[in-house]
């Protein structure tokens, strides 16, 4: 639906966006980068015309738009006042990038807009869209790691609970989303590399969800209750990639969890990792929750019906990495 010369002008000019602020040696071109992924896709947004999609394109203008003031402001105090007040500049720079990542405090914008977006336009902004803002943040010198940490902390746990008994599938995945904000920002503690490697295996699992709940044009979780269309398979495969974007072993969500639960042991970084830890627990357990009364309390659809599974080869393949992809991960055991 989404291929046509409209979505590939735009997604170009999103690409080139991405190569400017990985390119950039200086913060006006990296703010080039940013204003130009902003004005790419808002018009992938606004495919369509109604209220809903309306006000969410609006909501995501002006909270970005005011991110790439501040951020062009304290840019350019740094440049004219670094040796004065270098720390507060640097904390006034990082919350702008914090802004655009939708990472907590910053984080109300986010489910707000993902709510009138529809899967495939959710999937670009909590994937493709916090690249830039994640670039900028690992290459931001001196950087105060008790704040980073602060906000880890804050948006695993307001992920989390932000999620707890929502009926409305993309609020919840967006407040997911927030979640792994937290660890992606805990990792960048850590390590650029695991950062990034956490990045990746979101972006496969989401990707997988993200194409089940389009192809059966899912938005709540009533719908999935009482979805006669929904075989036990495709539930199946459903639920077990929630449980892998959870993190629960043996599915590859579990993978980039463990090799920063192994780097932050190491350095002693047990209280806050214990918060992110207790964070993914909440998480799944309305993961659980969710499969167990859709499956045994509520399902019509009983087991003896065949298993049918006619999705396309793209969805079948990325749900196949995020079930399975840790077996296929031995040689990661030796970071």
């Amino acid at each position: 639906m989404l291929i046509n010369p409209r979505f590939l002008c735009f997604f170009s000019l999103l690409m080139l966006s991405l190569s400017i602020v990985i390119s950039s040696n200086s913060w006006f071109s990296a703010w080039v980068g940013l204003e130009l992924n902003l004005l790419s896709f808002i018009p992938i947004m606004m495919t369509k015309n109604n209220q809903q999609l309306t006000e969410a394109g609006l909501k995501y203008f002006l909270i970005q738009a005011l991110a790439s003031v501040i951020f062009m402001f304290s840019a350019l105090f740094s440049l004219f006042y670094f040796n004065y007040s270098s720390h507060s500049i640097i904390i006034i720079l990082m919350m702008s990038l914090l802004l655009k990542l939708g990472a907590s405090p910053f984080h109300m914008w986010f489910p707000a807009v993902a709510e009138g977006l529809s899967w495939n336009k959710f999937f670009i902004l909590a994937t493709i869209q916090k690249i830039n803002p994640l670039l900028l943040l690992s290459t931001i010198p001196f950087t105060p790691a008790k704040f980073i940490l602060l906000t880890a902390m804050l948006s695993g746990l307001v992920g989390s609970l932000g999620g707890f008994n929502l009926n409305l599938l993309r609020s919840m995945m967006a407040f997911s989303s927030i979640n792994h904000i937290g660890w992606l920002l805990f990792a960048s503690l850590l390590n650029n590399s695991l950062m990034w490697i956490y990045f990746f295996v979101y972006v496969i699992i989401l990707s997988s969800m993200a194409q089940l709940f389009n192809l059966y044009q899912l938005t709540s979780m009533s719908q999935i209750n009482s979805n006669h269309s929904l075989s036990p398979g495709v539930k199946l495969l459903l639920f077990l990639n929630m449980f892998s974007l959870g993190g629960l072993p043996p599915f590859l969500g579990f993978l980039p969890k463990w090799l920063i639960i192994k780097n932050a042991s190491a350095i002693m970084m047990i209280a806050s990792l214990m918060v992110l830890i207790l964070s993914t627990l909440i998480t799944l357990y309305y993961y659980l929750r969710i499969s167990f009364s859709s499956n045994l309390l509520y399902s019509k659809i009983t087991w003896t019906k065949k298993l049918n599974f006619k999705l396309a080869p793209m969805v079948i393949c990325s749900s196949y990495i995020s079930i399975f992809g840790l077996l296929l991960c031995n040689w990661f055991y030796l970071m």
